[in-house]
């Protein structure tokens, strides 16, 4: 695996509706670079009009799942020219903004995504990997994994999102220690502070992590969407207008063919088949 292909897509599943990404960039403990976060911006966009993937893995290559942002030269170069005029002396902050809008934009294309989102963490994830899997839906963890907050050692924050996952992931307290120290905190920590569905040795994650995203891939996507949207939309809502959302949307998923069908299988005590209608 080289950075000639810095992401790597294959489909999986029973239907095929697991759509397997790999951040493939294993010798940088696959930092992310402006190029790599373009290339996933496109592919979650695409896959967010693409019925047929029920679910997403993310995961990465060689020993890490992802060490953050890649600020060197060569792997990150300005995708933006400098305007005319703006010397070494001057500081771009419009350019920054800018930049920093290539990242932002990847992420905020991951929390719009509907089908459920599981990430797989095989190693060190790190600043902006941190991150990218707190924005997940789910998590299956292996016991190589760290993970650390590593804006604030270099005197920032957790931008791309951290400040706002974190502490729904985290909890708090724990999401703050994290946020303020910069310490590591081990996969064991992690797992008990609520951060991984499942925490596996090496060897069984890949396992693991296929197990469950067959069982959202069977899933009901009608179901799960709004589901999802529901808890997302309506988490700092009262519960009367909460559950008022809830009305305006039953129609779309108890009139829809997978409730018939899901109906149908309770009663002939079998295995529903969704299939997204």
């Amino acid at each position: 695996m080289s950075d000639d292909q810095p992401l790597l897509t294959e489909r999986r599943g029973e239907t095929d509706g697991i759509l397997w990404i790999t951040l493939n960039r294993p010798e940088k403990l696959n930092a992310l670079t402006f190029p790599l976060l373009r290339e996933l911006r496109d592919i979650l966009f695409d896959a967010r009009f693409d019925r047929s993937v029920r679910c997403i893995v993310i995961t990465g290559a060689g020993r890490g799942f992802c060490a953050g942002m890649d600020f060197s030269g060569a792997a990150n170069p300005d995708p933006d020219p400098k305007p005319e005029g703006l010397t070494p002396q001057m500081q771009d902050i419009e350019g920054y903004r800018l930049n920093f809008r290539h990242e932002t934009e990847t992420y905020i294309a991951l929390r719009r995504m509907e089908v459920p989102i599981l990430a797989s963490v095989n190693g060190p994830c790190v600043g902006a990997g941190f991150d990218l899997a707190s924005h997940c839906d789910l998590a299956v963890v292996s016991t190589a994994a760290r993970f650390q907050v590593a804006y604030v050692k270099r005197g920032l924050y957790p931008d791309l999102g951290g400040f706002w996952s974190l502490p729904r992931v985290l909890g708090w307290r724990k999401a703050m220690e994290m946020m303020m120290t910069g310490r590591f905190m081990s996969a064991e920590e992690a797992h008990e502070a609520g951060f991984s569905n499942y925490l596996v040795e090496p060897e069984e994650l890949e396992s693991k992590t296929m197990a469950l995203a067959l069982e959202l891939e069977a899933g009901p996507p009608i179901g799960q969407k709004v589901g999802k949207l529901l808890a997302i939309r309506t988490a700092h809502m009262d519960f009367d207008t909460a559950m008022q959302w809830s009305e305006s949307v039953i129609p779309l998923v108890g009139l829809s063919q997978d409730a018939v069908e899901g109906r149908e299988a309770f009663r002939e005590k079998r295995e529903a088949k969704f299939r997204g209608f």
